[in-house]
C-alpha cells in the first residue's frame, strides 16, 4: 500500500487547520466557520498548487503577513486622511498583494506559478467582496 495518499491527506488537513488558525490572528476574533477571506473554492485552489512542506510554511507566513498588512495599511491611510482615500487604500493593497505574489513566485516551481496566480486572483476578489 502506498503511503503517499495518506501523507497528502494529512498534509491537506494540516494546511487547512493552519489557515484557519492564521485567520484568527489576522482578524483577532474567534469563529466556528471559515474566515471571510477563505472560501471552499479558495481552499481547493490552494490545494491545487501542490506545495511542498517548505513552500506551505512560506505560504502560511506570507499570507498571514499579507492579511495583517492589509489591515494596518488601511488603518494608516485612514489615520493620515486626505483626499481620495479609496484610491490610496487600493494602491496600498495592490502593493501588499504584489509583495505576497513576489515572495510566493520565488518560492514556487515554475509549473506551480499558474495555479498560484489563479488562486491569488480569486483571493483578491474574495477579500474585496468580504471587506469592501
Amino acid at each position: 500500500m502506498n503511503a503517499m495518499p495518506t501523507m497528502r491527506r494529512s498534509s491537506t488537513i494540516l494546511l487547512m487547520l493552519a489557515l484557519c488558525l492564521f485567520s484568527h490572528f489576522a482578524h483577532g476574533e474567534e469563529s466556528t466557520t471559515l474566515p471571510g477571506w477563505l472560501t471552499p473554492s479558495l481552499a481547493q485552489k490552494i490545494l491545487s498548487i501542490e506545495m511542498t512542506q517548505e513552500q506551505r510554511e512560506i505560504f502560511q507566513s506570507s499570507l498571514a503577513e499579507c492579511l495583517k498588512g492589509l489591515r494596518s495599511d488601511t488603518e494608516k491611510v485612514l489615520r493620515r486622511g486626505g483626499a481620495d482615500l479609496e484610491k490610496k487604500i487600493a494602491r496600498a493593497h495592490k502593493r501588499r498583494f504584489s509583495i505576497f505574489e513576489n515572495t510566493m513566485l520565488e518560492a514556487l516551481e515554475d509549473q506551480q506559478h499558474e495555479a498560484f496566480k489563479v488562486y491569488l486572483a480569486e483571493q483578491i476578489a474574495v477579500l474585496k467582496e468580504a471587506f469592501p
